[in-house]
C-alpha cells in the first residue's frame, strides 16, 4: 500500500481555485478548524454551555507536563480537555483517545483514566505521553538518546561520504517506500536511531515524533512531498534534543502529579466500538473522527513501516476516513451513523447512573456539501437513555475549504436510576 494511496501528488494553487466545492472533492482536508470563530450557540444548562463554548474556543499554545511532545492530528486542545472534565467527577474514559491529551489532563486533576484508540501510533504516544517516570527513569532515557544519537552521526556522516543509497550499511530491514520519503543518509541515521532504541517504549516514542519532521512530507496532515534536504547528522542532533525536551517534560509531569499520588491511566489498543472494558466511569470525554475529513491511519504509514507497527485490521475498519466518503458517500455517511451508534452505546454502558459524557464533534465537508455530525449523535445517545444537559456550537473558519463550519461540543447524563 503507498504511502499516498488517495492522496494528490501535488499541491493545488489556492488562488487558482474557481470552484470550491470541486477543490474539495480533489484534496484533502489538511487540519480542523482554525481560531477564526464568529458568534456560539449555546442550549440547555447555562453553566455547562458556557464551558463547553470555552472549550471549542481555545487555541493557545500549551507547554506544560507533556503537551506538544508528539504531533497528533486533530487532537483537543489541552485547556479544552481540561475545561470539559470539569463537567463531571470519577474515573474518566476517552475511547478516541489519539495521542493522549485528555489522559493527561485527567492525570493532572487527579483522575483516574482510561484511553483507547485503533490506532497503534496512537497508544504508543499516548502511553508515553502518561508515563509516571522517576528521576532514575529520565536519566536512562537521555542516556540511551546519546547513545543512539552518537550511532545515527556516524552512520549520517558514513553515508554521505559514500556518494548515496547504501544497503550494506543498514542495521535492519527497510521497506522500499522509505526511500522515496527521506535522504539516503536520513535513511542511515534513522536505522541507526530503530536499532539503539531497541524495544524501549520512550525511545520509541521519540523517535516517532521525529519521523515525519525529518522526512520530504510536508506535513503531518499532508502527503504531498517538499524538496527540501536535511543535512546529515541534523536527524541525529534533533532526535537527541527531542529526548532531552521529553525527559523535562516527564520530570513536569511527575511534578504536578505527585510521587505518591493514586490516579493512574491506562492505555488500550481497542476499537471504541467494541469496548471491551467492564469498569464504571463518572465521565467520558472524547473528540471521535469528524465524518470525511481525516485519513487518520494512512497518515502514520511513515511510522508503521519505522517502528515495525502493524495497523491490521484498523486500516479497514477506521470510523469516518475520508476515503470511504471519496469512493461512496451514500454509504459512507450510513457507515458513519451505524459507527456512531455502535460506539455511543458501548460507552453510555460504561458509564454509571449520573455519569456523564462530554463530545467534541465538527461536521464534515465533502464535494462542497457538508455531513451532518451531531444529528447522529443525538440520536444515538438518546438510543441509550443519555439526555443531553447542554451544548455549544461555533462555527469555524476551515482554512482547507475555505468556509466556515460549525464545531459542537455537547454535554450528555445518564440517568441515575
Amino acid at each position: 500500500m503507498g504511502l499516498a494511496a488517495g492522496v494528490p501528488s501535488r499541491r493545488s494553487d489556492r488562488r487558482a481555485r474557481a470552484n470550491p466545492p470541486e477543490w474539495a472533492e480533489s484534496t484533502p482536508l489538511r487540519q480542523a478548524l482554525t481560531a477564526r470563530a464568529g458568534e456560539a450557540l449555546r442550549e440547555g444548562e447555562d453553566s455547562a454551555a458556557r464551558v463547553l463554548e470555552s472549550s471549542l474556543r481555545t487555541r493557545e499554545r500549551i507547554e506544560r507536563a507533556t503537551h506538544g511532545f508528539h504531533a497528533y492530528p486533530a487532537g483537543l486542545h489541552p485547556d479544552g480537555a481540561a475545561a470539559l472534565l470539569t463537567l463531571g467527577e470519577g474515573p474518566v474514559l476517552d475511547p478516541f483517545c489519539g495521542g493522549g491529551t485528555v489522559l493527561v489532563e485527567a492525570l493532572l486533576a487527579g483522575r483516574s483514566a482510561l484511553g483507547c484508540d485503533i490506532n497503534p501510533v496512537a497508544t504508543l504516544v499516548a502511553r508515553a505521553r502518561t508515563t509516571r517516570t522517576t528521576e532514575a527513569e529520565r536519566t536512562a532515557l537521555r542516556g540511551l538518546a546519546r547513545r543512539a544519537a552518537d550511532a545515527a552521526r556516524r552512520a549520517g556522516l558514513n553515508n554521505a561520504d559514500s556518494g548515496g543509497r547504501n544497503t550494506s550499511m543498514l542495521r535492519g530491514p527497510v521497506p522500499e517506500l522509505l526511500w522515496d520519503w527521506y535522504d539516503p543518509w536520513v535513511v542511515c541515521e534513522l536505522d541507526a536511531l530503530r536499532d539503539v532504541v531497541g524495544n524501549d517504549p520512550l525511545g520509541r516514542a521519540v523517535l516517532s515524533s521525529i519521523l515525519v519532521k525529518v522526512s520530504r512530507r510536508e506535513s503531518e496532515t499532508a502527503n504531498h512531498r517538499t524538496t527540501e534536504a536535511r543535512p546529515p547528522t541534523t536527524t541525529a542532533t534533533l532526535f537527541h534534543k527531542r529526548a532531552r525536551e521529553f525527559a523535562r517534560q516527564l520530570e513536569d509531569l511527575a511534578g504536578k502529579v505527585g510521587e505518591g499520588a493514586e490516579p493512574r491511566v491506562r492505555v488500550h489498543r481497542e476499537d471504541a466500538r467494541e469496548l471491551r472494558e467492564r469498569e464504571e466511569f463518572g465521565m467520558v470525554v472524547t473528540s471521535p473522527p469528524y465524518p470525511g475529513v481525516y485519513d487518520y491511519l494512512p497518515l502514520q504509514q511513515l511510522r508503521f513501516a519505522w517502528l515495525g507497527l502493524d495497523p491490521g485490521q484498523a486500516l479497514a475498519d477506521e470510523v469516518g476516513s475520508r476515503r470511504a466518503f471519496k469512493t461512496d458517500r451514500n454509504e459512507a455517511t450510513a457507515a458513519w451513523k451505524r459507527d456512531t451508534a455502535r460506539w455511543v452505546k458501548v460507552t453510555a454502558r460504561a458509564l454509571r447512573p449520573g455519569g456523564r459524557m462530554a463530545v467534541v464533534i465538527g461536521d464534515g465537508l465533502v464535494g462542497g456539501r457538508p455531513v451532518d455530525s451531531l444529528g447522529p449523535l443525538g440520536e444515538a445517545a438518546r438510543a441509550e437513555g443519555l439526555v443531553r444537559v447542554a451544548r455549544a456550537t461555533v462555527e469555524r473558519w476551515d482554512e482547507g475549504v475555505e468556509r466556515m463550519r460549525p464545531e459542537h461540543a455537547v454535554l450528555y447524563e445518564r440517568a441515575s436510576t
